[in-house]
């Protein structure tokens, strides 16, 4: 359970809370009987009788090299406040053996009581202002089988209880009996002991592996590289890391002796010289500096670092990876999205050196997640709210801002800045303070050029300048573009960098332009210099992975600064087709999995009109009795946005591009399709009239600035199109009222995208205008009664409203929310086509899920990446 400051655990009162560990939560709190800090760790589940009574066996241990174990709850533990920090090597020969020392004597207080570690790391080890070594969690890895909430400070593998044949602790620092499950005692700590100290002093793991298993079998089966280890700590380390049990050190008191031993060779070692050797010594150290000269003046180039690939599953068996992935600046967690079955939308984290993926509580519906500079944070978009979680879940997720729309993917500056991206028309990018606070306006979409957002930002080293995707419908302006964080709107159309409909990803590199961009060219993961300086591309891209997916503007491809890359193919990659009823219960999906776009039932409801990605983009015709998929258009174009005609004899398409036409076909496929309109920009079907004699389309970029709304008289010779609105503003989504009276449409002329619905009456301009929706709306659809509306509104939630159009005036009721639809793409203004829609009778609605993965998509991980291309 979380708890808040000011809660109350019996006499310990709740300060704040200060992290996570295998326990679950750890807080800060003040026991009221002492007057006292403590640290409290809770754990989501109670505890067993045998917890209690050995955990207080533990709590017999006093020692000053031990965290003191106060007080057991019925789910909690109060221990020792340690206020420090874990040591990190390589550290002088000196006060590795200082702190050695320390951390045996306190094995020594333990193994004398009968008290095993069994997970001891340099995480469980704490370093005060003093220089005092204190060792925490001693014997809970034993005690508490049932361990919840693990964090990367605590990543212990615990399986089960003390039983023969189950791994506890933490893979590198496990003895090989322990990692292969067999029953452990002290001589395990003693092996652990080891590793700690060789760690210490080398300042690198001494097991390592591209998982966790590897890592496994390196424990089991390679030998330490002795050569790296100084002669004063060889013995010791030697003896304690012994892979038989039966021939390693048999007590931690040997230890102690041997380092008793050579604590004092290493005082003479590290001692200065004396007076009379002091000549000599200068002289040494010359000497020493010309041969450091020569040798690294005449050495041979140090090998490079391994380049090593491997593969990391989906979170867990009922979840599916969905669009985003994302690697920490350290390169040591990935968060990813993934769908579960029941449509919600969830960040998980894996950290490299885990077996499992941990799911963040509280990020139902998040998109677009991003680090903090210091890989302790993830930003994340909630649909129209900016959040911030801590990445190792130790705290509920914070709202930063709140925005029109859906807020779309950001990134965080060193200095506490996040601009982000917005997915809607007539929405920018935004800054606003990591700490939260009101998002400041940095661009304005740009009709003239046909642009549909800016996303994507990634900032720039210096944390002023970044770059960021201004996609559209242009593909002579659409593309990645050089801002800054007080760059203002309206802002004039820089230099583009790079033509491109997708987001890119930098990494700063060694090189002399200072970093590179990645990015997708037809599948192929890209890798091109980048001046960070003049925010240009510099000499020639290089390929660096195929097949790479994407889906929208986003990549499925991430970088770390560390030189980490991960990525995942786009094969595979689906989206269901699912029924609901009135309720949101999930009544069915129906047909094979695709990658289904933009959705239309025809009027009697027997067929679904959707457009299907698979290499190209083209329309498709769904019959739902049979739960099969028909091609409908083959031309090499881009063909979407499908409309029924009201006898469900024909499809109306835009197809194309920038540079539409507006076409039919038969819904059955024979013949050719006919152009009916041929437009300079995007022009897409809205809704065909029930009369059949108007098609409803968008222009955008239209004759007012705007995205306008048009129609176009199919009946006679002459086809002449005119305008339905046309303004300054955006109006989209388009819907003829079933009686033909009326037509719903969105706009944003009141600074947030409503529903509105207006009078109809060809060739006569008719008043009136009415509001229906209050707070947000978008993809409106009729009920085919004509006596209700229903809509999404921005946070994807199905709303009706009761409205009687039958006389001069329309009425509209008050909105009344149905249910959470999880519907892909999340609603949004830039869609000209819904993504959903209502069957006949009013009471289901079919809708394209989230996207999801059939079969296994496992993300692909590569350490050290620029070896692979540097020459």
């Amino acid at each position: 359970m979380s708890l808040s400051a000011g809660d109350k655990l019996g006499p310990y009162e709740i300060l704040e809370q200060i992290g996570a560990g295998g326990m679950g939560e750890v807080y800060r709190a003040r026991d009221s009987r002492l007057g006292r800090s403590v640290a409290v760790k809770v754990s989501a589940e109670l505890f067993s009788e045998r917890f209690e009574r050995e955990a207080r066996v533990i709590a017999s241990l006093n020692h000053p090299n031990i965290c003191a174990l106060y007080d057991v709850g019925p789910n909690y533990l109060v221990m020792e406040l340690v206020e420090g920090e874990s040591p990190k090597g390589p550290l002088p020969l000196d006060e590795t053996v200082r702190i050695a020392s320390q951390i045996a004597d306190a094995l020594a207080e333990a193994h004398e009581k009968g008290i095993v570690h069994r997970d001891l790391k340099p995480g469980n080890i704490k370093i005060k202002n003093d220089g005092t070594v204190k060792v925490l969690d001693f014997g809970l890895a034993k005690v508490n089988a049932a361990a919840v909430a693990q964090s990367e400070d605590s990543p212990t593998i615990s399986m089960a209880a003390t039983q023969a044949g189950v791994i506890l602790g933490t893979a590198a620092y496990m003895a090989p009996e322990q990692a292969r499950g067999k029953p452990v005692d002290k001589r395990a700590d003693i092996w652990a002991f080891g590793v700690v100290v060789y760690e210490l002093l080398v300042g690198k793991r001494l097991f390592v592996g591209e998982t966790v298993t590897d890592t496994l079998a390196a424990v089991i089966e390679r030998e330490p590289d002795w050569n790296k280890v100084s002669p004063h700590l060889q013995r010791l380390l030697q003896s304690c890391l012994k892979k038989d049990p039966k021939e390693r050190l048999h007590d931690i008191a040997d230890a102690k002796l041997l380092i008793g031993d050579q604590r004092q060779e290493v005082v003479n070692a590290v001692s200065p010289p004396s007076k009379a050797g002091l000549a000599w010594a200068v002289a040494g150290l010359g000497l020493l500096a010309v041969l450091a000269v020569a040798f690294l003046h005449f050495r041979e180039k140090a090998p490079a670092a391994d380049t090593i690939r491997f593969q990391m599953s989906v979170p867990q068996e009922s979840s599916a990876l969905s669009l985003y992935l994302a690697l920490s600046p350290d390169g040591r967690k990935l968060v990813v999205t993934a769908n579960e079955p029941d449509g919600t939308n969830r960040l998980w984290v894996r950290s490299m050196d885990s077996l499992e993926a941990r799911m963040l509580p509280g990020t139902e519906n998040a998109t677009s997640p991003f680090w903090s500079p210091d890989s302790r944070t993830i930003g994340f978009s909630d649909g129209g709210k900016l959040k911030k979680v801590d990445a190792a879940g130790a705290a509920p997720p914070v709202t930063l801002t709140e925005v029109q729309g859906n807020a779309g993917m950001g990134t965080w500056s060193t200095d506490g800045v996040i601009v982000f991206g917005n997915r809607q028309t007539n929405g920018g990018l935004r800054r606003v303070p990591a700490s939260g606070g009101t998002a400041v306006p940095l661009s304005n979409i740009d009709n003239a050029h046909q642009e549909t957002s800016h996303s994507f930002p990634v900032f720039m080293p210096d944390g002023q300048h970044f770059i960021y995707l201004r996609a559209g419908n242009d593909p002579n302006t659409a593309g990645i573009y050089p801002g800054s964080i007080d760059m203002k709107p309206p802002d004039p159309l820089p230099q583009r960098i790079l033509p491109s409909s997708l987001g890119v990803v930098f990494v700063a590199t060694d090189e002399p332009a200072g970093g590179r961009l990645l990015y997708l060219r037809d599948g192929t993961l890209m890798a091109q210099p980048f001046d960070v300086k003049k925010l240009a591309l510099v000499g020639e891209p290089v390929p660096v992975a195929e097949k790479v997916g994407s889906a929208g503007a986003g990549g499925y491809f991430t970088a770390s600064a560390s030189g980490a890359l991960a990525y995942r193919t786009g094969e595979g990659q689906t989206r269901r087709l699912s029924w609901f009823d009135r309720t949101g219960k999930r009544l069915n999906e129906v047909g094979d999995a695709a990658f289904y776009d933009q959705l239309a039932l025809s009027h009697d409801g027997t067929r679904a009109a959707t457009h299907i990605e698979a290499g190209q983009r083209d329309v498709w015709v769904f019959d739902l009795a049979r739960n099969s998929n028909t091609r409908l258009t083959f031309d090499p174009s881009s063909d979407d946005d499908p409309v029924w005609s009201p006898d469900g004899s024909q499809i109306a398409y835009c197809s194309g591009g920038g540079n539409s036409t507006i076409q039919r076909k038969a819904a059955n496929g024979t013949g050719e399709p006919e152009v009916l309109i041929q437009n300079k920009s995007t022009a897409c079907p809205q809704d065909w009239s029930r009369d059949g004699k108007y098609l409803l389309y968008s222009t955008l970029g239209g004759g007012a600035g705007g995205t306008d709304l048009w129609v176009l008289p199919l009946n006679g010779t002459e086809r002449k199109p005119f305008p339905f609105l046309a303004t300054p503003f955006t109006e989209v989504q388009g819907q003829f009222s079933p009686d033909g009276k009326w037509i719903a449409y969105v706009s944003n002329e009141s600074g947030r995208t409503e529903l509105y619905v207006r009078p109809f009456t060809p060739g006569v301009e008719t008043g009136g205008k009415w509001m229906v929706s209050n707070a947000g709306a978008y993809q409106p659809r009729w009920n085919r009664s004509g006596k209700e509306l229903l809509y999404l509104n921005p946070t994807n939630k199905v709303m009706s409203v009761e409205v009687d159009g039958s006389g001069a005036s329309f009425k509209a009721g008050i909105p009344k929310p149905l249910f959470d639809l999880p519907i892909y793409p999340a609603a949004g203004f830039t869609t000209m086509t819904p993504y959903w829609d209502v069957s006949p009778d009013g009471q289901r609605f079919l809708a394209i899920n989230q996207p999801v993965i059939s079969g296994p998509a496992p993300v692909t991980v590569v350490t050290n990446w620029l070896a692979t291309i540097k020459k």
